[in-house]
């Protein structure tokens, strides 16, 4: 018995009942009528409760452990000029964004791998509301499947030191170009995992494994190696280049 079946049967009685009271406008009919749909109620709550006894939930688990295969650095440079130098600090930034480009392309790094944001300025002030000059800062981002040779770049700041820039953010934040396949690998294996606790459970309980019947995956957490964070939202940490990748997948079986 299917839910639709069950609603056509009350709707048909309903119509008919209501023909039956507009005819011999008898009290009794209203009896027997409350009588009909409350065993009707009762049937289809003691069906849904069988099908509950008669179904498994578990809940199955996959987790990875992999490694970043594109690195994107992030650097943010500063300088502070004068009220009247807004010109020359323009040309100043200008200037050192050129030179590092130049210097990224001698370390091998294709110029499609860097990408230069517009310069932003603001005013500064002193501790008693006088302007004291300008504070401008630029970003640049580079994108490269190098990671060893980033880090390196990254790690050593003799090029801003030697010109006297000003570094006001630079990290690096580790990606993985082939997620969606490795997300689909992780369900699977859930699901699998899913499987076996089904076959087990039902088979000390002696009873037969039926089909799936419903699967619903969790959120994946990427985290660093071996971490115990977990969110509602899921988690993807980009500070590390090596990572773990879990999920969980609550899978609902019929019992024979």
């Amino acid at each position: 018995m299917k839910y639709p079946f069950i609603i056509a049967i009350l709707a048909l009685l309903a119509i008919w009942s209501w023909d039956w009271i507009k005819g011999p406008k008898n009290k009794f009919n209203l009896l027997g009528i409350a009588f009909i749909i409350g065993i009707s109620i009762f049937s289809l709550a003691f069906w849904q409760s069988r099908q509950a006894a008669t179904s498994l939930r578990v809940v199955g688990y996959s987790s990875k452990l992999f490694e970043s295969d594109l690195v994107k650095w992030n650097i943010s440079l500063q300088k502070m000029v004068g009220t009247n130098e807004l010109n020359q600090g323009y040309k100043d930034m200008s200037a050192d964004i050129k030179a590092f480009r130049d210097f990224l392309a001698a370390q091998g790094i294709a110029p499609d791998e860097i990408s230069v944001q517009p310069i932003t300025s603001y005013q500064r002030y002193d501790n008693n509301g006088y302007m004291t000059g300008y504070n401008l800062s630029q970003s640049v981002f580079i994108l490269s499947e190098d990671l060893n040779k980033i880090e390196d770049l990254a790690l050593n700041p003799d090029f801003f030191a030697e010109r006297g820039m000003v570094l006001n953010d630079s990290r690096l934040e580790y990606l993985y170009t082939k997620l969606p396949e490795l997300k689909q690998e992780l369900l699977a294996a859930a699901t699998e995992d899913a499987l076996a606790r089904a076959t087990e459970i039902s088979g000390s309980a002696k009873t037969s494994l039926g089909k799936l019947r419903e699967a619903r995956a969790g959120v994946f957490q990427i985290t660093e190696p071996y971490s115990t964070e977990v969110s509602d939202y899921g988690i993807y940490n980009t500070g590390t280049k090596q990572k773990s990748i879990s999920v969980t997948l609550t899978a609902y079986f019929n019992l024979k």
